[in-house]
């Protein structure tokens, strides 16, 4: 998927060749498919006079190049009646008026968005009217809900409103796996937080009881020893008090 801006300005290189033809100047719409019927080629960097190349006969849209088989695949406008009477239509999407059959009116067309492989739209941002303030000023829809595509107005199905899209969402997938990973991570390190305070905390438990048991072993030791000692005490206290006995001498 091609952002329509991105691939004006592009030049355009025919690989029989090996040299470059020109610059993608506009882009021609078939207003009837929703499509891009041809390319018009800058006639200021390589041809005396505007050149049009259809499509179809496009090879590859790179990122930084368009390519064709052969110089020859672009030829005058008025070898191409099909892609003249088009231009002639003068179908422009970027600037046009978004109205949802029903009569209500969404915004403006600021970017489409187009299939490298076969040149169908497959999305449009829109902005302005109805979507400033929402979806951060510009939202997408997808060209199926696309009924009419005039010359001044694009109509667009009845619940067209209701299938808006956060331009923002779409664009930033990768900022949003980014966050996403980015939450991830933070919730692990946080279980791990967790994990290890509740392990400090029963290292800490287990201590402490530890502690308690070695200070009553100590406690009942002490408690033994005192009993012993008492009762020595008393032993010591009844041999003292004990009368000694007299010896009976012979008369």
């Amino acid at each position: 998927m091609l952002p329509s801006k991105k691939l004006i300005s592009l030049p355009i290189i025919s690989l029989k060749e090996g040299q470059k033809i020109g610059y993608a100047k506009n882009i021609v719409i078939n207003p009837k498919t929703i499509s891009v019927a041809a390319l018009i080629v800058d006639p200021k960097r390589f041809f005396m006079e505007q050149r049009i190349i259809p499509f179809n006969r496009v090879v590859n849209i790179g990122e930084n190049a368009i390519t064709v088989g052969t110089e020859s695949q672009a030829e005058k406008a008025a070898n191409l009646p099909d892609i003249m009477h088009l231009l002639k239509e003068k179908t422009a999407v970027i600037g046009m008026k978004v109205i949802t059959a029903n009569g209500k009116t969404l915004g403006m067309v600021d970017e489409f968005y187009i299939n490298r492989e076969d040149g169908s739209i497959e999305f449009i941002d829109i902005s302005g009217g109805k979507i400033e303030g929402l979806f951060h000023g510009k939202a997408r829809l997808k060209a199926d809900e696309i009924m009419t595509l005039g010359s001044e107005v694009m109509v667009v199905s009845e619940d067209s409103e209701d299938k808006l899209e956060n331009c923002i969402k779409g664009i930033n997938d990768n900022i949003k796996s980014f966050i996403r990973l980015a939450s991830n991570k933070i919730i692990d390190q946080g279980e791990k937080i967790n994990n290890s305070r509740k392990n400090k905390s029963k290292k800490v438990f287990s201590e402490q009881k530890t502690d308690e048991n070695l200070q009553e072993s100590s406690l009942s030791a002490s408690i033994n020893l005192d009993q012993e000692e008492n009762q020595e005490n008393s032993a010591d206290a009844q041999q003292e008090n004990k009368p000694e006995e007299t010896k009976n001498e012979p008369a």
